[in-house]
């Protein structure tokens, strides 16, 4: 409850000051050091002997298992994942310059989006594959499959400690990045809604 807590106050103190000040800034550096990171794990993942064969359970189709829900899971992901649907696409969007290419930013997104996905499913797939002898029921581990199968591979690692406290410290950011995304989004309503402050309406 504590961490919990913490994070809310940490969320809270961040959109009170305005997003532009603080998370913007620390985005720009701390994020390209999370993808630097993660294509260095995948690197050394891939390298290991037997993790070709995980690379290909990742790659490679298997359409006996392709279904309707297989489908509106993937949707389901998308929307997820491209913050769809939630009104954090349209808060970003009111505050960017009139001047930036709306279409052109978009398909950054798009891009960055898919491209970071597929750096992931090579970190972490080919690894699982790996650490559970090519069980296939460990792939369904969920979202448990970071905390479970990175820090095996962490162990393995030259520097393994101080790489994985670094990989989890930029993960915590990335979480707080979505957090405060959420609380803007609320609090840009409200704002626009009524005549409270950002203060006020933040609380």
């Amino acid at each position: 409850m504590l961490w919990f807590l913490l994070f809310i106050g940490i969320t809270f103190a961040v959109v009170l000051f305005g997003v532009e000040k603080g998370i913007e800034k620390c985005s720009k550096i701390m994020m390209p050091f999370l993808v630097l990171l993660s294509i260095v794990v995948a690197i050394f993942v891939v390298c290991q002997p037997g993790a070709m064969e995980g690379v290909a359970y990742y790659l490679k189709p298997d359409f006996s298992k392709f279904t309707p829900m297989t489908v509106l899971s993937a949707m389901g992901q998308l929307f997820y994942s491209m913050s769809l649907a939630m009104g954090i696409m349209v808060t970003y969007g009111s505050y960017m310059k009139k001047e930036v290419n709306l279409d052109h930013a978009v398909r950054q997104i798009e891009i960055f989006d898919t491209g970071i996905a597929f750096v992931s499913g090579l970190m972490i797939v080919p690894a699982v594959y790996l650490f559970s002898g090519g069980d296939e029921s460990a792939m369904k581990a969920g979202l448990g499959l970071m905390f479970i199968t990175l820090p095996k591979v962490f162990a393995g690692m030259p520097l393994g400690t101080v790489i994985g406290a670094v990989f989890f410290l930029l993960v915590l950011f990335a979480a707080l990045t979505s957090s405060i995304s959420l609380m803007e989004t609320v609090v840009s309503i409200i704002r626009d809604k009524t005549s409270l402050s950002r203060r006020k309406a933040a609380l």
